[in-house]
Parts: structure tokens; C-alpha cells; sequence
């Protein structure tokens, strides 16, 4: 029998109005990120996380304080349409929590990319889609 791999893993949280979303932890439970959207299915969340996986090489994410003046982090996808609208683009996930200085908030952002490769490889290996 093989050895279980440990480490981040995505794990859907239900929201309002019967709706779900995702969040990323390490494998000791710490919060690495979520996600900012809400789905109506685990399908179309699911459907999303493939995407968030594939694309985070074009990730681009920002820091800045909050109104309680601590770090947080928003990761970003490039907008894919020429639509006017669309110009401005959204964040797809943030981070899970506050941090007091912005090197804490610096270090938050790679856990975040660091789970999101973790997860990608271990697709890679043959695993299962995390959702």
C-alpha cells in the first residue's frame, strides 16, 4: 500500500443562499488562501478550481491594508474578454486572514502559490481533482 501524500489541500466551504466556495489549508490546517466567489454548484466550483490550478503561472497578486490596518493579499487572473465591462479584473482569491507587518503578508502570498503547485502536482501524478 502506498504512502498517503501529505500536504495543502482544498476543501469546499459551504455560503449563503446554498452556495459553496473553496479554501486552501496546509497540512498541518493553517489557512493558506481562498476563494472570493461563491458558486451554485460543487460542479461550477469545481469547474473554477480547475481553471485557478492551470493558470497560476498568470497569477498576479497585490498587498495592502485593510481598514484595521493589517496585510492582506488578493490574487488575480488576467481578464480574458474584450468586453468594456470586463476590463477591471477581479480577485479569484485572497488571503485567509490578517497580517501585522507586510514581509508576514509577502510570505502568506507564497504559502498561497506554494499549495496551489502542490495541488497541480499531485494532479499531475494521476491524482483526483481535490473537490
Amino acid at each position: 500500500m502506498a504512502a498517503e501524500r501529505r500536504g495543502p489541500r482544498l476543501l469546499i466551504v459551504p455560503a449563503a443562499d446554498r452556495c459553496v466556495s473553496w479554501a486552501l489549508r496546509a497540512a498541518n490546517g493553517r489557512p493558506l488562501g481562498m476563494g472570493v466567489r461563491t458558486y451554485r454548484s460543487e460542479a461550477e466550483l469545481a469547474e473554477a478550481v480547475r481553471e485557478l490550478i492551470i493558470e497560476r503561472a498568470a497569477l498576479r497578486c497585490s498587498l495592502g491594508q485593510s481598514e484595521g490596518r493589517q496585510w492582506v493579499w488578493s490574487a488575480y487572473l488576467p481578464v480574458r474578454s474584450t468586453r468594456r465591462a470586463a476590463s477591471e479584473p477581479s480577485p479569484v482569491a485572497r488571503s485567509a486572514r490578517g497580517y501585522l507587518r507586510r514581509d508576514q503578508c509577502q510570505a502568506g502570498v507564497e504559502g498561497f502559490l506554494a499549495g496551489l503547485q502542490f495541488v497541480g502536482q499531485e494532479l499531475r501524478r494521476g491524482g483526483h481533482w481535490p473537490l
